[in-house]
Parts: C-alpha cells; sequence; structure tokens
C-alpha cells in the first residue's frame, strides 16, 4: 500500500479498502468518460478527486479499449511556480514513473522529486524531434529524453505522514548588506559548481565561520531558535526530506469520502516554496500563518512542460 494515500484523509485505510477504493474510482471514472489517454502510446491516467486540491493519480496502458491498472500516487496540486536551470528526468526501475533532478536557482541547492504529470511528460517526449516512436517498445524502460530540459518551471508540493508545529523565531529585516552578501554567496554556488577553486575555497571559509558562530550561540540558545528553518534529505529514499519551514498560507479541506480534515499548507524553507499537505489528526500543535512546521515530507513536483 502507498503509505502516503494516509495524508489525505485515510488514516485507518488498510490494504482491502485500498483496493476498493482504486478499483471502484477507475470504474466509475470509465464509464462517465474521465480518462486521460494517449492513443499512440495507448497510456492512460485517471486522476480521481479527494479534496478540493488533492487527489489520486491512477497511471495506466490500454489494451485495446480495456484499461490495465498499474500503479497510483497521492498528490496535491501545488501554488507556487519556481524557475529552474537545467533539469534531468529519470525512469524508476519498478515503474513507468519518474524522478526528477534540478538546480533550483533561488537556493543553488540540486533537488530531487517525484514527477507529477507522467502524461504531459510523455506528450513532450513524443512531440519531440528528438524522439522517435518507431524506437518505442511499450515494455521498455528507457522512455526519457537524452538531453537535459531547459528553463522550465516547476510547481513543488509535498506529502507529510506526520509533523509538529514551531512558534517562530523573531526576525529582523535584512538591509542591503545582507541581500548582496546572499546574492553573492549564490553567485559563489554556482561558479564552484562550474569547478571555480576560488569560489570553493571562500564558500569552505564561510561554513567554516559560520560553523564557529554556531557553535558559540548553541552553549546558550536552542536549537529551534538558531535553525530557524532547514531543507535536508533524510532516509533512504532520494526524493524524501526533512524540513523546517515557516507557513506562509494555510487552508483546510475535507476529504469527500471519508470526511476527516486535510491542512494545506504554503512553506518557506531556506527561500523554497512549497505547497504540503498532511492530515490533521498526524499534527502535533496548532497550525498557522507566521508559525513554523517541523517533519518528513515526501517530494513531488509538477513541471510546466
Amino acid at each position: 500500500m502507498n503509505l502516503y494515500i494516509k495524508t489525505l484523509g485515510f488514516q485507518d485505510i488498510d490494504s482491502s479498502m485500498e483496493e476498493k477504493l482504486i478499483q471502484t474510482g477507475i470504474k466509475e471514472s470509465i464509464e462517465a468518460g474521465f480518462v486521460l489517454r494517449h492513443d499512440q502510446l495507448n497510456r492512460g491516467v485517471i486522476i480521481l478527486r479527494i479534496s478540493q486540491s488533492t487527489g489520486l493519480y491512477i497511471y495506466g496502458r490500454f489494451d485495446k479499449n480495456e484499461f490495465i491498472y498499474e500503479y497510483y500516487y497521492p498528490f496535491v496540486v501545488g501554488k507556487r511556480l519556481s524557475d529552474n536551470e537545467e533539469l534531468t528526468v529519470e525512469r524508476h526501475l519498478d515503474k513507468e514513473s519518474y524522478a526528477v533532478v534540478c538546480d533550483e536557482l533561488k537556493t543553488g541547492v540540486t533537488l530531487i522529486f517525484f514527477l507529477q504529470n507522467v502524461m504531459d511528460y510523455m506528450e513532450y517526449l513524443f512531440s519531440n524531434k528528438d524522439f522517435q516512436l518507431d524506437s518505442f517498445n511499450p515494455d521498455a524502460k528507457n522512455m526519457i529524453s537524452k538531453q537535459p530540459i531547459r528553463k522550465k518551471k516547476v510547481a513543488l508540493c509535498a506529502l507529510s505522514l506526520g509533523g509538529m508545529i514551531l512558534l517562530p523565531t523573531v526576525k529582523r529585516k535584512k538591509d542591503s548588506r545582507e541581500k548582496a552578501a546572499e546574492r553573492n554567496r549564490r553567485n559563489l554556488i554556482q561558479a564552484a559548481k562550474n569547478g571555480d577553486e576560488e569560489a570553493i575555497e571562500s564558500l569552505t571559509i564561510d561554513d567554516l565561520d559560520t560553523y564557529s558562530q554556531l557553535s558559540q550561540r548553541i552553549m546558550r540558545e536552542d536549537v529551534f531558535t538558531i535553525v530557524d528553518s532547514s531543507f535536508m534529505p533524510c532516509g533512504v529514499e532520494c526524493d524524501q526530506y526533512s524540513v523546517i519551514g515557516e507557513i506562509l498560507e494555510l487552508s483546510q479541506e475535507e476529504n469527500v469520502y471519508t470526511g476527516e480534515v486535510i491542512y494545506i499548507m504554503v512553506l518557506e524553507c531556506n527561500d523554497l516554496v512549497f505547497t504540503m499537505a498532511i492530515n490533521s489528526s498526524c499534527l502535533v500543535g496548532e497550525p498557522a500563518v507566521g508559525r513554523r512546521f517541523k517533519g518528513q515530507i515526501w517530494l513531488q513536483g509538477s513541471v510546466k512542460f
């Protein structure tokens, strides 16, 4: 069972209930004609709505007019777009789903996330002159772009199985010198990626200075006062992250099947903004705009091909 279905208000679901929900959703969607189908590639998608901005993405292939279910995943719709210099798409080994590696321009860090809009990506490949349909094998595992995809916006989003609410820290407005230092650091990170030894040395010195300052502050201050936000990979899955982020927007939605409440938050972590969904029963504390969320997330994204 996909554990993250519990995020969308199915806290007590088991494997048999999950199978019944998927099969019923497929049957009703096909009868109503709510199927996204690519005739040339014989692929199809059913989007089963769970709440206003969440749902299940049910993927399969067609054998003539019969829809053959392969896998599903829960999702939430991202509300904010981010700019990316370059995207690289890699297929997962066990199924026809994809991971995306991108360099986020604001933070300068490399992100790996689960691709939401698989059918859009296939359509992008199909319409690309570098991709030949004659070489396509339905059972092949290399239906990916051979070249990096450049200058595409991404709506990042995430699902969380649990977390807690932290109080905010006192913030002061950044002056022009601090803003200039941040821009300079982003430029140094970009130069370091291109092999600039002076940039690498400068970043190393800055990191040592920061470590020295933190070592002194941790003796008299709480760690969550010092660390205002964070975005760190965790676990063995490449698209799992441990985050601390400020809540910029907050809304509540209701699961149309169970009536459970889902919190939809827009979080900012280290200048990275994304939309996150979490089951209200799995959240410790009372969320509010300005407070912080701490927890583990499964990062997803929709690329605007």
